[in-house]
């Protein structure tokens, strides 16, 4: 598992969104090339790649970055998610998904820099002009003014920007040479206003920006915790990296958990561990002594779950279920005929908020690791716990899970029967400790509790900690 992701921020999110005015200049070019534009200043960093694609007419085919310096001295940068997953670069550069405009500039004069297509590799420098508190934009982002016909995508950068201007141009001084390097390059004669350069035509850019509704973008979550992170870079398509996005800005951090709810939540396994003490005999097949199983079926009031007498482990699934799931989380072990604690078992044994924050580290329980199918459906079902609807989860994760790539048997979509299977280790933990609530009525795996939304919620942005 990788570190958390560094923060790199310079600002504080303004409380209430306010106008940024930006120039925006094409480094290098001749005549000069620039945009002067309004941006909501709670936009994200992604937001605001789009609107650049707008204005200077490019057609998002490239990746990009954004830096705090210039290409000499780049100094802090934030990736597109394709970057990160192509690890394009050695640099320690952080995701665009969980950046605000804000957060990067806040004052008159600050500036930040836009790399687009590192072959034709073209820089912007973004200036703040000026700060309208206490209002945005229409439509969140539009175009005041500018100047100078766009490069169009693959012309070769600044070098052939500046031929296709002369060439497009018939009173340029080097037009000529220009149109006969230009017609080389195309294997024909081309005339000047076949170059291609993207006119500058303000009225067409503001509709186009218009039309891209980013006032329904979902909003920027404060940070992506390195678990939904890991599905982020896997994504397939858009409509995935939308509903993850949405999904993310839903998992905030949580305020500390209150004594007596981790206390509640966790009870399973206190009672377990408490029991367990500081270690008991395991029968010859490996099972809890009937007596053990009887004090915790009494203890966690199993009657109303399980019909039986609750002294054999192997024949009381509940309290079976309970010990494994303990060892999975390294609460407990077997060592020579016993169970016994493990360190870290018999650190938490009286430390309900510690056993609280241990457990939403473990989440989730299935699935080996990241790249295994359980896992990233148990982190699925954890950020629609977060957002507090889990309504037809089966059906949710089984359609992000196709948008990261997975399929069953010859390629066929993962169906909601599947997905059963994958979060069902997960679910039975979260109903043990009263993360949904207890309606044999309702729909598997059932409606979230406040207190589940909670333990997701830390489970997603606590992950290395």
């Amino acid at each position: 598992m990788t570190a958390p992701l560094a923060p790199g921020r310079r600002h504080p999110r303004r409380e209430a969104p306010a106008t940024l005015r930006l120039h925006v200049q094409l480094d290098g070019s001749f005549p000069p090339v620039w945009r002067r534009i309004e941006v909501a200043s709670d936009l994200g960093l992604d937001d605001l790649h789009a609107v650049l694609q707008v204005v200077f007419g490019w057609e998002d085919y490239h990746l990009y970055r954004f830096a705090t310096g210039r290409e000499a001295e780049p100094g802090a940068a934030f990736a597109c998610t394709a970057d990160l997953r192509e690890a394009w670069d050695d640099d320690a550069a952080m995701p665009t998904w969980d950046v605000r405009v804000d957060e990067l500039l806040a004052e008159p004069g600050e500036r930040l820099h836009y790399q687009y297509d590192y072959g034709d590799n073209w820089w912007l420098a973004i200036e703040v002009e000026e700060v309208v508190e206490d209002r945005v934009p229409p439509g969140r982002a539009v175009l005041v003014e500018g100047a100078g016909a766009g490069p169009p995508e693959d012309c070769g950068g600044t070098r052939g920007y500046r031929l296709m201007v002369a060439a497009a141009d018939p009173t340029h001084p080097d037009h000529r040479e220009a149109l006969a390097e230009v017609t080389a390059w195309w294997g024909r004669v081309v005339a000047p206003d076949e170059v291609g350069l993207v006119p500058f035509e303000p009225e067409a850019i503001n509709l186009e920006l218009k039309a891209s509704d980013l006032a329904g973008r979902p909003s920027v979550p404060r940070r992506v915790g390195e678990k939904l992170a890991a599905l982020m870079l896997r994504f397939r398509d858009l409509d995935t990296e939308r509903q993850l996005r949405a999904l993310a800005s839903t998992a905030d951090p949580v305020d500390d958990v209150e004594e007596e709810t981790a206390a509640r939540m966790v009870r399973p396994f206190t009672v377990l561990l408490d029991t367990v003490g500081d270690g008991v005999k395991l029968t010859a097949a490996g099972y809890l002594a009937p007596a053990v199983v009887q004090t915790i079926f009494d203890e966690l009031d199993l009657g109303d779950e399980w019909i039986g007498k609750g002294n054999r482990e192997d024949l009381t699934v509940p309290v079976l279920h309970l010990r494994e799931t303990a060892q999975q989380l390294k609460l407990l072990r077997k060592y020579k005929g016993r169970l016994v604690p493990t360190p870290r078992g018999r650190e938490l044994a009286g430390d309900p908020v510690g056993l609280w924050s241990h457990l939403a580290n473990a989440l989730p329980i299935g699935g080996r690791d990241a790249a295994d199918a359980g896992w990233q459906a148990g982190v699925l079902l954890l950020a629609l716990m977060a957002s507090g609807s889990t309504d037809n989860a089966e059906v949710t994760v089984a359609q992000l899970l196709a948008g990261l790539g997975w399929a069953v048997g010859d390629g066929q979509p993962i169906d909601r029967r599947t997905v059963t299977g994958l979060i069902a280790e997960d679910v039975h933990l979260l109903h043990r400790v009263g993360a949904f609530e207890d309606d044999r009525h309702g729909g598997w795996p059932g409606t979230v509790t406040p207190d589940g939304i909670t333990l997701a919620q830390a489970a997603l942005t606590d992950w290395g900690s």
